[in-house]
């Protein structure tokens, strides 16, 4: 009863569903579209319209009972049943079904009537978790530090933020970078040499790849060790000093992928005073489960243990009946002698101390250690678990831990968020030391004025027909009639619109890079470049998002100011996960969340309604907000009367009616839909494939590798435009809006950049224009808790905003006819990012556009025949 057809024989069984027998066994009630048929809801159409079928079990003929009904979900996303539930009368002559938002009887002679039903609620929900965030100042402090590594003596601390290895004197020293301003690849993955006077890290320069390099602990300039660029990165010192042993990849980048696309990495040996890199042997990529394009786990580092062997961390996928899980294994540095000596279900890093006494690891982003009985390995592998493993096992930490490493035989160090730790395996004493550097945000120092254009301010509907905006030292100083006499820089916007920049609150966009940031990465420049100047980047692995929001922050990278949730508070235990299972474990991962700098948390799914409250209210007393991963109907209204601050994904019923809107609404809610996947049909981006070819854009083209943009626009499936669920999504969060709640739009990562437009647009369907701008602008800095200071035009927010070359009050799809972006007060080109002002540049090189996968010509069969009839030559592309 799938329905599916079968394309050679040209048939399909119709399809069926929500079989319900009649209690005298005659009749069969169930569901099924009339296929070209629609319903129609405040002036918006939808279909396949769903219709309650009759089969008479005795004869077999089967008839249409009653059309309209509910829409069934069977194509939705995260429902408890696909039809709300309808029941038989006892007497087997009529059943009672939903329909139109009320309750009716149909009789089997097809006759329809209402059952009166009215019910008055008042429900006592809890306080809805978050407060509004601290204004942004002239600086920010760095809170997602790391490659912590101290000196042998225990008296410095070296780490990398913000693309720059910094180093620092223990306990309260003031961090100072190593390399000088000159050096300008970033900078990754700093070790000591064993006696304390070099340090040895490596760089990332996009195109160029990179090396690694030696520098002395007192500065100075860096010294290339590698004979050949690659993408190096954890790099370790041999006992002797003789050698840096680092983890190299497989070329990915090489070929216009990224470092996470590599099939495998290699341990490889560099010679200290620098030299060709020799293997030692090859470790798989990180296994990541169903999304192996989209790691969440770091790339292995190897340390050195007892007999001068390599121990590192290899995680694999199940093969040969075994589950996927972590080998820490060893291997002699000549690359032979290959030993198992224990496996890990989650663990992603591990460190074995230099007298094989112990091994640490990390797991859920938490540092464990456990006796390593050495001499005892290596024949039978051993399996442990932090939890009912065959040997035991003590937690370190229980707020964060991450980058585990030995100084000593008696030290273990880690880093959690901007704080560093020492243990003492013996004693159990751990001890926390601050890592406290501030640095100044990159805004506009000056003024600029923008003159002449409409200005839709986003506040309360507010639009300026011919205004003035004055911006000053990166914040809006004026708005409408403005003195702009002494402005640096005046730019003529007549003719444009102008309106704030957009608040993309579901936009995945850093999934790509193994933690491994490029200077110039085109997953958040791309955002930029589409006027978006502020994303929530939630349910993402935090060693890429926070790093990378701190690049933006310093003006290291172009891109979006970045907020995030971080890892989600998933279910059970995993490589980022751990098991919710008490208030006090809720707490410790709300905080650890916290102090990597996440702003609001994202509860996924967590089973028992309990867990979810522990999270809500660990979240609620630090003035987090809480979104999280939304479910049905009676999920989601449990969630918000627990205190959660919004949902995501939309709700695949259809349309939505006004008891629950009004419920939403009075509850301040934040539905935060992402139309452009999920709902009861088919993914609401495929409307916009059919209807344009998105994949000739010279935008998207410049912006996107193309991997990520052909192969997925230009095969398209062509539907009537009412398979698209959209305008009623659309239609039920404006009725939630209207009864005080609010929305937000989502792109998540479908297709970055153009796709937040795309969730604009499909929000204005429902609703108006004015709308789905507020929607994708003050709206979603209402849920960021930023209202106060971005989100829409006003004196003294942020001078984020974009300038259009026309009016999408006119035509919603005039939101993406940009002409400049304006972040901070710094003012960029839309179509290259070049910055405008105060400091005019090119943006750079886009080095991941493949011209020849982007060619468009024809070419006959006999195109080499011609070309040596005319002389050409060789070149393939003429």
């Amino acid at each position: 009863t799938s329905g599916i057809t079968v394309q050679q024989g040209q048939t399909s069984s119709g399809g069926a569903i929500a079989p319900e027998p009649s209690p005298d066994g005659r009749w069969l009630a169930f569901a099924r579209r009339i296929p070209d048929g629609t319903i129609s809801h405040e002036g918006h159409r939808f279909g396949p319209r769903t219709a309650l079928w009759l089969r008479d079990l005795e004869t077999g003929a089967e008839r249409v009972l009653m059309d309209p009904i509910e829409v069934d979900m069977a194509e939705g996303m995260k429902v408890s049943r696909d039809l709300p539930g309808y029941t038989w009368a006892s007497d087997s002559r009529s059943l009672v079904v939903s329909a139109g938002g009320k309750i009716r009887r149909v009789d089997l002679d097809g006759a329809v009537t209402t059952i009166p039903f009215t019910a008055r609620v008042r429900r006592t929900i809890s306080e809805m978790a978050g407060r509004p965030q601290m204004a942004l100042g002239e600086t920010f402090r760095v809170k997602f530090p790391r490659w912590t590594a101290s000196s042998p003596d225990g008296s410095r601390l070296a780490f990398q933020a913000v693309g720059r290895v910094w180093i620092m004197d223990l306990p309260a020293g003031t961090p100072r970078r190593l390399t000088p301003d000159s050096f300008q690849p970033f900078e990754m993955a700093p070790a000591w040499s064993p006696d304390g006077r070099s340090i040895a890290f490596t760089s990332w320069a996009d195109a160029d790849q990179g090396h690694v390099w030696r520098v002395s602990t007192d500065g100075g300039e860096p010294e290339q060790l590698t004979t050949r660029p690659g993408e190096y990165l954890n790099t370790v010192w041999s006992p002797d000093g003789r050698d840096i042993v680092v983890t190299r990849g497989s070329g990915a980048t090489a070929h216009g992928r990224t470092v996470a696309s590599n099939q495998f990495f290699d341990f490889v040996r560099v010679p200290a005073e620098g030299g060709d890199a020799t293997l030692i042997t090859r470790v798989a990529r990180p296994y990541t489960g169903g999304r192996p394009l989209m790691p969440r786990r770091p790339v292995s580092q190897a340390s050195f243990g007892p007999d001068g062997r390599l121990f590192y961390p290899e995680a694999l996928g199940p093969g040969d009946g075994e589950p996927a899980g972590t080998e820490i294994a060893s291997i002699r540095l000549d690359g032979s002698d290959r030993r198992v000596h224990f496996t890990l279900p989650d663990a992603d890093e591990a460190a074995v101390s230099p007298d094989g006494a112990w091994l640490a690891f990390q797991e859920g982003d938490n540092v464990y250690r456990m006796p390593f009985p050495y001499g005892g390995t290596g024949s039978n592998i051993v399996r442990i678990a932090k939890r009912n493993g065959q040997l035991p096992v003590t937690q370190v930490s229980f707020e964060g831990g991450i980058h585990p490493r030995w100084r000593d035989a008696n030290t273990l160090e880690f880093v959690s968020g901007p704080r560093y730790y020492t243990h003492d395996p013996n004693s159990g004493e751990t001890v926390e030391t601050p890592i406290d550097l501030e640095l100044p945000r990159h805004i506009a120092r000056g003024s600029v004025a923008f003159t002449g254009a409409r200005i839709i301010t986003a506040e309360e509907d507010r639009v300026i027909a011919d205004g003035d905006i004055l911006v000053r030292d990166g914040r809006l100083a004026c708005i409408g009639d403005c003195d702009t006499a002494g402005a640096e820089h005046v730019i003529d916007a007549s003719g444009t619109t102008i309106m704030p920049g957009l608040i993309d609150m579901h936009a995945h966009h850093h999934r790509d890079h193994v933690g491994v940031i490029p200077q110039r990465n085109w997953e958040s420049a791309i955002y930029m470049a589409y006027g978006v100047t502020t994303t929530l980047d939630n349910s993402q692995w935090s060693s890429n998002v926070f790093p990378a929001a701190e690049l933006v922050e310093a003006g290291a990278m172009i891109g979006p100011r970045t907020y995030s949730t971080g890892d989600p508070v998933y279910s059970g235990d995993g490589a980022r996960q751990n098991e919710i299972s008490s208030y006090e474990l809720a707490d410790q991962n709300v905080a650890r969340l916290a102090s990597w700098g996440a702003v609001m948390i994202k509860e996924y799914l967590q089973p028992r309604r309990d867990q979810r409250q522990w999270v809500t209210d660990a979240a609620r007393v630090r003035g987090l907000r809480v979104t999280a991963e939304g479910g049905d109907i009676e999920y989601n209204m449990g969630m918000i009367m627990d205190g959660h601050t919004g949902w995501e994904h939309p709700l695949s019923y259809v349309p939505l009616y006004d008891d629950v809107a009004k419920f939403f609404g009075q509850a301040d809610a934040v539905y935060s839909p992402t139309f452009i996947v999920g709902g009861p049909g088919a993914w609401n981006e495929e409307y916009f494939y059919q209807t344009d070819d998105v994949w000739k854009d010279e935008k998207l083209r410049r912006w996107l590798p193309w991997r990520m943009l052909i192969p997925s626009t230009r095969r398209r499936m062509m539907r009537p435009e009412t398979d698209y669920s959209f305008p009623l999504i659309a239609r039920g969060l404006g009725d939630i809006i209207e009864e005080g709640g609010w929305g937000a739009i989502g792109s998540h990562g479908q297709l970055h950049g153009l796709g937040s437009h795309y969730e604009v647009w499909m929000a204005a369907a429902g609703t108006d224009e004015m709308t789905g701008i507020e929607i994708g602008t003050i709206h979603g800095a209402h849920f960021l808790g930023l209202e106060h200071e971005t989100g829409s035009l006003a004196e003294g927010k942020l001078a984020d905003f974009i300038v259009l070359n026309s009016n999408p009050l006119d035509d919603i799809r005039n939101t993406a006819d940009i002409r400049l972006v304006v972040k901070d007060g710094i003012v960029y080109d839309a179509d290259t990012l070049d910055e405008v002002w105060p400091d005019p540049k090119p943006f750079g090189e886009y080095y991941w556009v493949d011209e020849d996968a982007l060619m468009s010509d024809d070419r006959p069969t006999d195109y080499w025949d011609r070309r040596r009839e005319g002389g050409g030559g060789p070149d393939r592309r003429n």
